[in-house]
């Protein structure tokens, strides 16, 4: 699955930028406690909304580090399953689509073990000195990616116009099993 997404933050940045849908910019949220940088380029997909109420996270596995506001054609290749905060904070797994480097990554299977123990590692340790709670379930293939896209696609569709507490509040009711308790 080919996709466009938006770039939020530029890999090997400590500086957590934040993409507001109501003003449609993208603004400084914080500096990263502690010395960690992102280890890939992180971005999001403007047409699908995440059950944390937020626009579904992308990263994109490339040489470059790509500016905040910034499209980039990349393919989904997987997922990894968080929960942030109590929410369900799913990151797609993706590769540029437009570097020849990368053309023989096409799977989840062509992901190398140390790009996933990286992105592992990182949000496992991101938030320790705010003495915040992630939490990793695990990583997931294409196929399911591709359902998750859908899924985030039709949330959007039809709650994208609520404000983020009221998104959260109204799908702890409809779908508990998103949020741990």
């Amino acid at each position: 699955m080919k996709l466009n997404v938006t770039i939020e933050i530029p890999k090997n940045s400590n500086i957590k930028y934040e993409y507001d849908r109501a003003t449609k910019e993208i603004t400084v949220d914080r500096i990263l406690y502690g010395s960690m940088v992102y280890p890939h380029n992180y971005g999001f997909l403007k047409e699908a909304l995440d059950y944390d109420g937020d626009e579904l996270d992308v990263l994109v596995f490339a040489d470059q580090a790509f500016q905040p506001g910034i499209k980039v054609p990349a393919r989904i290749l997987g997922a990894m399953k968080m929960i942030d905060g109590g929410e369900t904070d799913t990151k797609l797994l993706a590769v540029i689509d437009v570097d020849p480097r990368y053309k023989h990554i096409n799977t989840f299977k062509d992901i190398p073990l140390h790009w996933l123990a990286e992105v592992q590692d990182f949000f496992e340790n991101y938030k320790n000195l705010q003495n915040k709670k992630v939490e990793i379930l695990g990583f997931e293939d294409e196929v399911w990616a591709q359902k998750e896209y859908e899924e985030c696609v039709a949330l959007m569709q039809e709650h994208g116009h609520l404000k983020k507490d009221e998104f959260v509040s109204k799908m702890m009711k409809q779908r508990p099993e998103k949020y741990s308790q």
